[in-house]
């Protein structure tokens, strides 16, 4: 007779133990079967369920960090996984018996079991092959904490609502909150009221009024991607009992730790800003800001340029304001709606020389037109695929927005809402939309997603960090010229000029577009010198204004042009105190402070930093928003030590998503990949994770595989991952940063500011899982 038969039968027959039903349930169970077998299992059921008094001593024995507890008055040395199967255990057994002892000294990270199973024991199971783990940092730390917390870990006890008593550790503490480390095996919920004791203070310190027992509100329930067996709960104190202060008074008992205290948050907030300053300064998003229906600012980036740049047509003139119209703001901003995304596909058309845009948003066709589209603009090199966030401001967002100074809330007066732009699919997966038959509709259907070709307002663009962009100044000065296109002639005047560009106003329209040569005839200026052929400058057209009367212009850069660039240089400098310099528009550190918060509490992708190790790149910080998206979830369960193991998206991968994106070339532009991601899964347990760059498939067909097998087993995403190199990690808003925190501790700031400068490069990680598989036409 097997001896796992008769553990078998006892697991079975537990819960019936000492009931009415137990002998007749035994005998079935043993029917048919020797009748030593209903002995062994009453025998064995006897011995699991015999009382136990024995204390355990996990130290040296389990791969964790071990506690002292005190449970039904034994005293235990148990980690958090063999504390989570003691209170599992407990209630399986009806209290504690043998059967918990057992199961306690058998816990799967115990070394003999591990050793039963041939895996290494201690660090050494700390997978030191994999290489691309990456830091999660909590970004929007200064906005969420509103006062210092304590780090602080002693044992309480909490009794939850249903009357049960739970056992935990704090994490950190503070007069408001805290955060505590919990057992998974019990149920929690939030808004739950829960009571809590400070049982190892209680028995270890002296505090006044430490047996008081607190109120506090479960407010998040986070688990732990490490270890199953713990759960975090996050709580805001209900009562106004001043315990708290108490026990932060006797842990900061000299003045040396409470000014560590104090200091201790002011460090994290630094270096927190320091990697979200650069992950606004460089992310391959676009914010945009709105008043009502009107488009009134967008914040500019290196990488965000391509898709401000998209929306101009064929005079340079930005058209973005005609995709917002009134009837799509209205679905994103109806009454009480916090926040919305849609999917929206576009293309230009050329028609008779002039840039046409058609848009769709997803929820404006049916299935049918929607294909139509796809066919018709999926086949051009303009085609993309874009997401748009959009989010009311609330009320305190707005009223620091006017509370700037005068120069800077004029820019940001009345804003009412604010929208994420990203690009989420191009050309490249133009094959995908294309793969469903054109439906038998008529092409000029599609006419009515036309964009209108004038807009009725522009908005302001300012660069997130403040700093000027132009590459030389330019100064206001009149003087009159011809300009001189084709067979088309039209005077005018300057109205500012630099030593490479001229903007100029004209009498009369003339029919150009951006990139046209055409020649400037500087009348006026050539009186000053003669020997120069400035009555036939060339130029090359920047913008043109919608009326046509207004050009910017820059000069063909060539040798024939290098005597005029010099008259111009020297025209300039010796008329520095008569020419008044244009100002850029600049927005003021405040200003940025406020924009940065209103991004970073609406965090719609993942930044993701790179340093250099060596000769190579590796991922260096993560910037995360608890709780975790689901596919970061995905990379947190294979990591250890607080890290997220990047391991199956980056190792045979780091030439094509790190070493060639992030070179080191001026002007070199954001480079997007797609990966698909299945994790196969066995109830919550994460069992296979397969990772694939769309290129890696040798077909549509297999890569479609790939996702259903994702889709039926665990779960599939879609990640598009834009990548760049980063030239400047120090920010403006990064060095008054780092200056305030020298004023705190000089070895800190030196620190950070060495530590950021070690970024090298930058990812953005953009969820695509919807679209791809609205595109491949493979939603549940």
């Amino acid at each position: 007779m097997q001896q796992t038969e008769i553990f078998s039968i006892a697991e079975r027959l537990l819960p019936v133990y000492k009931t009415a039903d137990f002998d007749y349930l035994l005998s079935k169970l043993t029917d048919g079967e020797s009748p030593s077998l209903k002995i062994l299992v009453k025998m064995e059921l006897k011995r699991l369920m015999a009382p136990c008094y024995r204390s355990i001593d996990l130290r040296g024995r389990v791969k964790g960090e071990c506690r002292e507890y005190e449970l039904d008055g034994i005293v235990h040395w148990l980690d958090d996984v063999a504390f989570n199967t003691y209170h599992k255990n407990v209630r399986k057994f009806h209290g504690y018996t043998e059967g918990v002892f057992e199961a306690l000294n058998n816990t799967h990270n115990s070394f003999k079991v591990m050793n039963r199973k041939g895996k290494p024991q201690g660090e050494d199971l700390s997978n030191t092959s994999v290489n691309f783990n990456a830091e999660p940092i909590v970004l929007g730390y200064d906005l969420k904490r509103k006062e210092n917390r304590l780090k602080l870990s002693t044992q309480i006890v909490i009794h939850l609502s249903n009357e049960q008593m739970v056992h935990g550790v704090t994490v950190d503490i503070s007069p408001s909150g805290g955060r505590f480390k919990v057992p998974s095996a019990f149920g929690y919920k939030l808004g739950e009221v829960i009571s809590v004791h400070f049982s190892e203070l209680a028995r270890n310190s002296k505090i006044p009024g430490i047996e008081q027992i607190i109120s506090y509100r479960i407010v998040g329930i986070d688990e732990s991607f490490e270890n199953d067996a713990v759960n975090y709960l996050r709580v805001i104190k209900i009562d106004d009992v001043v315990l708290i202060d108490e026990i932060m008074a006797h842990c900061l008992h000299n003045d040396a730790q409470r000014t560590r205290h104090d200091n201790q948050d002011k460090v994290i907030r630094a270096r927190s800003r320091g990697y979200e300053h650069n992950y606004l300064k460089h992310t391959c998003n676009l914010p945009i800001f709105f008043s009502g229906d009107e488009l009134k600012l967008v914040l500019m980036t290196e990488n965000n340029q391509h898709i401000w740049q998209y929306w101009n047509d064929e005079r340079n003139q930005l058209t973005l304001s005609n995709l917002f119209t009134p009837e799509r703001l209205a679905m994103f901003t109806k009454p009480g709606m916090r926040g919305s995304n849609s999917v929206l596909y576009s293309f230009k058309h050329q028609h008779k020389s002039k840039d046409l845009f058609f848009s769709m948003m997803i929820s404006e066709a049916n299935r049918e037109m929607r294909q139509l589209f796809w066919h018709v603009g999926a086949r051009k090199e303009s085609w993309k695929v874009f997401r748009i966030s959009v989010f009311e401001l609330t009320q305190e967002e707005r009223e620091m927005l006017d509370d700037l100074p005068a120069e800077s809330s004029e820019l940001t007066k009345d804003l009412t809402h604010f929208a994420m732009l990203q690009e989420i699919s191009d050309v490249t997966a133009g094959k995908d939309y294309l793969l469903s038959e054109k439906p038998r509709i008529k092409p000029s259907e599609i006419n009515r997603f036309c964009h209108k070709r004038h807009c009725s307002h522009t908005p302001v663009s300012l660069y997130f960090d403040a700093q000027n962009r132009r590459k030389e100044p330019r100064y206001h000065f009149r003087s009159p010229l011809f300009l001189n296109f084709e067979e088309q002639q039209a005077a005018g005047v300057t109205l500012d000029i630099s030593k490479h560009g001229l903007y100029v106003a004209l009498s009369s329209p003339i029919e150009l577009k951006a990139g046209d040569l055409c020649t400037v005839n500087l009348s006026e200026l050539q009186l000053y010198d003669r020997s120069l052929p400035l009555n036939k400058v060339p130029y090359k057209v920047i913008r043109v204004s919608p009326g046509g009367k207004r050009v910017q212009l820059v000069i063909d850069d060539s040798v024939q042009t290098l005597k005029i660039m010099a008259f111009f240089g020297r025209l300039i400098e010796h008329n520095q105190s008569k020419l008044e310099a244009t100002q850029e528009t600049l927005p003021s550190q405040e200003m940025l402070e406020n924009l940065h918060n209103i991004l970073l509490d609406k965090m719609v992708s993942t930044p993701l930093f790179v340093e250099k190790k060596g000769t190579g790149l590796k991922p260096k910080v993560i910037g995360v928003n608890y709780p975790l998206p689901p596919y970061l979830a995905l990379f947190a369960k294979l990591g250890q030590n607080n890290r997220l193991c990047l391991d199956t998206i980056y190792k045979g991968r780091t030439t094509t998503l790190l070493a060639a994106p992030m070179k080191r070339i001026e002007g070199i532009k954001s480079k997007a990949k797609e990966i698909y991601i299945t994790a196969i899964k066995f109830g919550t347990r994460l069992q296979t994770l397969e990772v694939k760059l769309c290129s890696e498939f040798e077909s549509t067909k297999e890569r479609m595989e790939f996702i259903k097998r994702g889709q039926n087993m665990g779960e599939f995403h879609a990640l598009r991952i834009c990548s760049t190199p980063i030239f400047d990690p120090i920010t403006s808003l990064l060095r008054k940063d780092l200056e305030e925190l020298s004023n705190i501790s000089m070895h800190q700031a030196r620190s950070l500011e060495k530590e950021i400068c070690t970024v090298v490069g930058f990812s953005e990680i953009i969820d695509i899982t919807e679209e791809v598989l609205i595109r491949l036409e493979l939603t549940q």
